[in-house]
């Protein structure tokens, strides 16, 4: 903290001020506490991995433990990946059965629906995506889901036009700057493969490629807005009439291993009008044998772009390899790929490592207990919702299941390539065999593993998740601010149940339960207002727009600090304990502790639907706070205590 700074005036700096001079970040493009306890977990179970990979550890491990430290061996061993090169790679290709082979040779014509399996046989999903996930209409069951994919630089906004794209305007530089970046990466792929980039008919080949991926693109859900979420559950046979470019009842029956019902019900997330779109497409391309061609070779692009990450040859010269690291990041964050990559793929032996070192059961007992008690803070209102909320701390359950981990100890492979393409293979077959399977209400949600920094609410099954790299020092601190940084993080992830999003889920997370009275959801918006206004008032903008876009984050930070506040005051107190050489009281050590949790470097931008640091957790929270003005006797209409206050509730 920085004493000199009038608390009453600027307590961001005054918090902060000491964290900001003292901390390095050289690699990250922004940096905070949350992500320096990321980074110290992760620093911990590295150092455990080299000493089992050395043989310095006395550490017992099963064998999906040390699976997962072998195949981190094999991501940052470095000097064996660059002695493999491409040779993987190029047999990878030869199974996958060349890339614009038509080019060279005659080839026979393979049916759309074996282009599309194949490639999901790798675990890339190129036109659409199929997993067995949580119904939305009834949280308690599984169902078939086919969703949207990304382009291929994973940015769809990249590729606005005001005009339609043509491989014609590509092959001529005169599209999105993307197209041109795509055509070079595209021709430098071939090189690799042993084409002439400068040969017409590659360039025309790769360039009908991104014209398709550009109408894909475009026409996709993510390319426009609607007030609420869009998932529709249909038939088989309604799938059939809505998108008739594959025998659906066929394609998933292959997919998914199990005779798909005539009742079977599917799920489409996004709605349905990016799948019409998509198969209209499909069925223009399926016209003609040279048209279907583009589309095969589109989809075989995507699929042995993705599985570059996995290869390091010595000579990474242009632009591909600087676009390939979107997948495999820099390579000074090497480490933190490599975790995570782990991570994904052994789910619960990784994070089983870290566990043995850490001894962080007394934590995520103790957040546990916190929980509890932010619950029992929220109005009456709130109750139907939360009676039903579940919060999973720390790491899964399952984790405790010594056979399960020695399951995962069959996704490994003698290198790095084969270890992802088969471990990545297993865990999308484990999830698809989730179907006509109830929903495990201790599971985890798929797409966050417990070694991350985010803490999710996750609306259709209502629930908070807490991974475990956050509940350790300095958020689980069970001697002391316990409440002020970890509680408040408990709240703001249950407020997620009750915003624009939340609102559509009922009190056990089921969409379209109307669950709200009018009179609450007017009260609701009138108090909406006051939020806008305040984000005006701090970051100058009055576009209304730009301010809902962190709106729902702004409040949920607003009601987390108001409740871990309220819990702190019944429950916590008695952790209380001055701190050598301040002359704090209690109230004020909770609002530094709070503040403290959000001290950033390089906060520059806004993040997604986030502020930065300064701005939202000490900003917008703490100037709604009646009891901080309190806690510091701040003047009325002084920076942090202004006479017009926010509330929710």
């Amino acid at each position: 903290m920085d004493p000199t700074i009038d608390p009453c005036v600027d307590f961001y700096n005054y918090a902060c001020g000491k964290w900001i001079n003292n901390s390095v970040n050289l690699n990250y493009p922004s940096w905070n506490v949350l992500y320096e306890a990321n980074m110290k977990a992760h620093d911990k179970i590295v150092n455990v991995i080299l000493k089992v990979i050395n043989g310095d550890s006395s550490i017992p491990l099963n064998r999906g433990e040390r699976a997962a430290v072998e195949l981190f061996n094999q991501c940052t061993d470095m000097n064996k990946l660059r002695t493999i090169g491409l040779n993987t790679w190029l047999r990878f290709v030869e199974e996958l059965g060349g890339w614009m082979r038509e080019l060279k040779q005659d080839v026979p014509s393979v049916p759309l629906h074996l282009s599309i399996l194949n490639a999901y046989n790798y675990t890339v999903f190129p036109l659409f995506g199929v997993d067995v996930d949580v119904n939305y209409f009834d949280s308690k069951t599984h169902i078939i889901t086919i969703y949207e994919q990304l382009p291929l630089l994973l940015n769809p906004s990249l590729f606005q036009s005001k005009v339609p794209v043509t491989a014609e305007m590509i092959l001529n530089k005169q599209g999105p700057q993307v197209t041109s970046l795509l055509q070079e990466t595209g021709e430098e792929m071939a090189t690799l493969l042993g084409f002439d980039r400068n040969s017409q008919a590659v360039r025309e080949m790769i360039s009908k490629m991104i014209e398709l991926e550009w109408r894909i693109t475009t026409t996709g859900a993510r390319q426009y807005s609607h007030g609420n979420e869009d998932y529709e559950v249909v038939s088989i046979a309604e799938l059939q009439m809505i998108a008739p470019v594959l025998n659906w009842k066929f394609f998933l029956s292959s997919l998914i291993g199990v005779e798909i019902r005539a009742d079977e019900k599917i799920a489409l997330k996004g709605g349905r009008e990016w799948l019409v779109k998509l198969a209209r497409i499909l069925l223009e391309y399926m016209k003609s044998e040279e048209r279907l061609s583009v589309v095969r070779n589109y989809i075989k692009w995507k699929t042995l772009f993705f599985h570059l990450a996995y290869v390091k040859p010595k000579c990474r010269n242009g632009y591909l390899w600087s676009v390939v690291e979107i997948y495999s990041g820099p390579p000074h964050l090497r480490k933190e790929f490599c975790i995570m990559r782990a991570s994904g793929i052994f789910p619960l032996s990784l994070p089983s490592v870290l566990r043995k070192i850490d001894g962080t059961e007394r934590s995520r007992t103790f957040v546990k207990n916190i929980s509890r008690h932010i619950m029992d803070t929220y109005p009456p209102i709130a109750l139907q919702k939360l009676s039903n909320l579940s919060i999973l701390v720390s790491y899964p359950d399952k984790m405790d299941d010594e056979k399960a981990m020695e399951i995962e100890g069959d996704r490994i492979s003698t290198e790095l390539f084969w270890s992802m393409v088969f471990g990545a293979g297993a865990v999308y077959r484990e999830k698809i065999e989730r179907l006509r399977k109830p929903v495990d209400p201790r599971a985890w949600v798929d797409s966050r593993p417990a070694l991350s920094s985010t803490p999710i609410h996750n609306y259709e099954r209502n629930l908070v998740q807490l991974p475990y790299d956050i509940v350790r020092s300095p958020f689980a601190d069970y001697d002391l601010l316990d409440f002020a940084s970890m509680g408040t993080i408990i709240g703001h992830e249950i407020t997620h149940a009750f915003d624009e999003q939340g609102k559509f889920h009922g009190p056990t997370g089921n969409l379209g339960q109307k669950w709200w009275s009018l009179e609450s959801k007017k009260k609701f918006y009138e108090r909406e207002a006051c939020y806008i206004e305040q984000y005006a008032r701090l970051t100058g903008s009055n576009d209304e727009a730009e301010a809902r876009v962190s709106l729902y984050e702004n409040i949920a930070d607003n009601v987390g600090l108001e409740v871990a506040f309220k819990a702190w005051n019944a429950h916590g107190r008695r952790t209380f304990r001055k701190l050598a050489g301040l002359s704090l009281n209690e109230q004020q050590l909770f609002f530094l502790g709070y503040a403290q949790s959000w001290c950033a470097l390089k906060g520059n931008r806004q993040r997604g639907v986030h502020m930065l640091e300064e701005k939202r957790q000490v900003g917008l929270a703490i100037q709604n706070s009646a009891e901080f003005a309190s806690a510091f006797s701040c003047a009325l209409n002084s920076p942090m205590n202004p006479q017009r206050k926010c509330v929710l509730w």
